[in-house]
């Protein structure tokens, strides 16, 4: 009996050493399969040039090209939250800074600029109720009074409630 349980501990010890050993290779990576400092560094240097200077579709070619490099940096993710909110594409901005959210959860910058991008939407949507339904109609007052709040609000235009409902 006593023999039988030393030869089961000593295949469990040579199973536990070969999965250790080949847990090694695994683990170590070679520098062939890391992207290069120097190339993001120049990559994403070029990246916010191109933001910079307004050249958007070069600028967002560079961040995604970035980030097929190294897809969990959320700072790439923000400066391409960044280029969409003023590409006014409230839709993929918000993506993006939900995408931060998602690797840093008190990223401050992108909860403030996904609150910018949904108040944006939601004032556009407002202003699409407003224009859409009959005066006299509920939905007309109360968007119209929700308008009349988010007016007083910095970075969002005033609207002419005269017009019908804008046009894109």
């Amino acid at each position: 009996m006593h023999g039988e349980s030393v030869m089961r501990a000593g295949i469990g010890l040579a199973l536990l050493l070969g999965l250790l050993l080949s847990g090694c290779g695994t683990l170590s990576s070679g520098p062939s399969e890391l992207p290069q400092r120097s190339d993001l560094f120049q990559l994403s240097n070029e990246a916010q040039l191109a933001y910079e200077s307004g050249e958007d579709a070069k600028a967002e070619q560079l961040y995604m090209a970035l980030l097929r490099k190294t897809p969990n940096d959320p700072e790439i993710w923000f400066r391409l939250g960044n280029l969409y909110a003023r590409a006014h594409r409230p839709d993929a901005a918000a993506d993006a800074y939900q995408r931060v959210l998602s690797i840093n959860n008190t990223e401050h910058r992108a909860w403030y600029n996904l609150g910018i991008v949904r108040l944006r939407q939601g004032w556009a949507a407002m202003i699409q109720a407003y224009g859409h339904s009959p005066a006299g109609d509920v939905v007309h007052g109360e968007s119209g009074r929700m308008i009349g709040h988010l007016e007083r609000m910095p970075g969002l235009p005033p609207v002419n409630r005269n017009d019908s409902a804008p046009k894109k």
